[in-house]
Parts: structure tokens; sequence; C-alpha cells
């Protein structure tokens, strides 16, 4: 986890080189003409969970959807799991199938299928993606519920579900093909607080089973609530990033001061509030 200076910021705790799950040099996008990531530097410690908050537009989903090459960089690198998957802006990777099974994403809108069960939706990827035989693949679909508490929902249709009951299956989808990397798009978007707590909890506990996860979020109490390390981007640079206590509450740079503020102005009683009305804890409590 470092920042854009030439000399990398280290985790507190962290060691000096830290085992990395995922490395990006020099990142750099565009679309139409117009520069949207302008040589980001970024590194994921292994089992740790990475917050990218800013304004949007300000390249943090590009990213994103840059680290699984659903959007091929231009310059730059990356490795994942210590395997280059672009180098120099070429890409290096040697199989995208591979790829997509070691990185998993679960969408903002969740993508499931309206016509499929929830242990179809879960089914699908292992039959179609990893070939994996039908009988296996019913059995891990309904561990993997289980897994993320929906075991009695295994035959609900996402019509019925709630819409945290619907992240949850998404989430179940993205782990059927076992990744090393779970990569998210606004995870609690539109979400009451009661599902954005039981999206919390199945993250937490991924994180204490060794997955390493990205997040993209605009919710800043989230991310304080779930993140070991927070990436603030802006107009396609990190301005700043450090552990979210530091981050939200003590900010360095005066961008990101501005971007923590115009947030907290939006709840009377600032972050806290802002929490309190997630239904997450306050730093405090």
């Amino acid at each position: 986890m470092t920042t854009s200076a030439p000399k990398p910021a280290t985790a507190p705790g962290a060691a000096a080189q830290p085992d990395l799950a995922v490395s990006i040099e020099g990142l750099t996008k565009s679309f139409d003409g117009r520069q949207v990531l302008k040589g980001v530097h970024l590194r994921v410690p292994r089992s740790k969970i990475v917050s990218i908050i800013g304004q949007s537009g300000g390249g943090k989903t590009t990213l994103l959807r840059c680290v699984n090459l659903l959007e091929r960089p231009d310059g730059g690198s990356i490795t994942i799991d210590d395997e280059p998957i672009i180098s120099g802006g070429r890409m290096v990777c040697p199989s995208l199938p591979r790829l997509r099974q070691t990185v998993g994403m679960v969408f903002q809108r969740f993508n499931l299928f309206p016509h499929l069960s929830a242990v179809e939706n879960v089914m699908l990827a292992q039959i179609h993606g990893a070939h994996t035989d039908e009988r296996e693949a019913i059995e891990r679909a309904v561990t993997l519920l289980r897994r993320v508490g929906l075991g009695h929902r295994a035959t609900a249709y996402p019509e019925q579900m709630s819409g945290g009951e619907q992240q949850r299956v998404a989430i179940a989808r993205a782990l059927a093909l076992r990744p090393t990397v779970l990569l998210f798009d606004e995870p609690t978007s539109s979400l009451d607080p009661e599902s954005t707590g039981e999206v919390l909890k199945v993250m937490r506990e991924l994180a204490e089973e060794g997955m390493t996860m990205i997040l993209v979020t605009h919710e800043l109490p989230f991310a304080e609530e779930v993140s070991d390390w927070v990436v603030f981007i802006d107009d396609g640079r990190i301005v700043e990033e450090g552990p979210p206590a530091e981050l939200f509450r003590h900010p360095r740079e005066a961008r990101t001061q501005a971007y923590v503020a115009n947030y907290a102005a939006h709840f009377e009683g600032g972050l806290d509030q802002a929490a309190s009305v997630m239904g997450l804890k306050t730093p405090g409590a």
C-alpha cells in the first residue's frame, strides 16, 4: 500500500517488504483523449482490505477495473500473486479466464441472472468458467451460500431477495472460483443499515480467512469501519493514503481535508452520525 510519491509509505505494523497480493506501478489510462489514471502506484499486502475513495470521475472505478483487465491500461505494470499481468502497458497475462478466477469481482448492481435461483447463480460460473462437474458445483454453491448466511435462501430468485441478500449471493458467486483477490465496486450502495452490516460481517470474515480485498466506495463510514488502509484518489492520482483513523480524522492534504469535510457536512454530527445512520459503530463507541 503505497502513495504516488517517489518514496512510498509503509502501512504501520507491516513488514518493510510485505507479501504483496497486488502491485501496481505507474498505471495510466485514457478515454477519448482524456487521461483518467495518471501514473498510479498501489501495493496491496495479502489478507488486507484496501478502500479506494474519491469523487465521481476521479478514476477509482477505472483503477479497480484495470486490476482484472475489465479495462486495459495504456501504460504501467500490474502484478498479481507474483505473476505479471501488465508490463510496460502490454498485456502479458497468459490466460484471461485464469486471471478472472484469481481475481473475483462483486459488482455494484449485483448482476445476478433474474431467471436463476441463488444456488443456480453461484453454480453457473463454476460450470461454464471452470468446467466443474454439476454435482460438485451444486455442493460448492450450497456450501458458499451457507458461508454467507443464505443457506435457507438457496432456491430463492433475485426478485424475492433483499438488496443485502442479493449482494451476499454475488459474493458467494465470486468466491465459487476460489479467487485470492476480491474486488468490490460500491458494495453497500443503496443498502439499508441492516444489509450493510451483513455485508460488512461477511467481508471481515473473509479477511480473517486470508482473502485480499480492494473496494471502491462513496460511503466513508463503511470504508473507515472495514478497511486496513484507505486510498484517496482525485483527478487520476493518489493524493493521500493511510490507516482509516488517520486519513478520515486527521487528513494531511488539503484536497483530502476538503473531500472528507464535504461528506461529513451532510450530517449534523459529521462522520460519527453518518456511521450511526448506516448502522456502524463510531470510533469512540
